[in-house]
């Protein structure tokens, strides 16, 4: 009896439920200096439920201080708003904001150490819909030790065809940023 009680569990377990198959859709790998990077022509990927961008990351910028890496949908540059949970090891912050674009993640500067790069996974849900706003959640850390949680709204309901990504106050990205962008299916 136990043997086909474990049958009928392992059965329904093999089904459904399972973890959803990531697509490798673009990858960008920045060999020079550029401002930012841009998927587009999203809408090909409609047939995908969700996005997901992971990065390896590092601007010019010359200050020790955190950078923040953004990303804007569509071209608009307002309708952002993003909740940031950050720890260093010994403190924690947290904050709300309404920005210019989402922040994506922390981003490693040319003061931290040579060849150092941020790492953050981005899950845009619900990138193709319209009839609901985009939400997006991101995890990132850099060798500094901090890391940050964020979630983020785009209050606009129209499905994403273009992502750009850049770093906040006017830096750039250093060659051998790594941007790829997957799709997951629907359920």
């Amino acid at each position: 009896m136990s043997l086909m009680l474990l049958g009928i569990l392992n059965s329904q377990a093999a089904g459904g439920g399972g973890v959803p198959a990531y697509d490798l859709l673009e990858t960008t790998t920045l060999t020079s200096t550029t401002s930012s990077i841009t998927f587009s022509g999203l809408g090909s990927y409609s047939d995908y439920a969700h996005l997901q961008i992971r990065a390896v990351h590092r601007d010019t910028r010359t200050s020790l201080h955190s950078a923040i890496a953004l990303m804007r949908f569509n071209g608009e540059s307002s309708n952002y708003s993003f909740h940031r949970l950050v720890g260093n090891g010994s403190s924690v912050s947290s904050g709300f904001a309404n920005y210019a674009g989402i922040y994506m993640g922390l981003s490693s500067t040319n003061q931290t150490v040579s060849g150092n790069f941020a790492s953050t996974t981005c899950d845009i849900l619900d990138a193709f819909s319209s009839t609901k706003n985009t939400t997006v959640r991101s995890l990132s850390g850099h060798s500094l030790g901090s890391v940050l949680l964020l979630s983020s709204l785009w209050r606009v309901t129209d499905p994403i065809t273009s992502i750009n990504i850049f770093p906040d106050d006017s830096n750039s990205w250093v060659a051998g940023c790594r941007f790829s962008l997957y799709g997951i299916k629907g359920a």
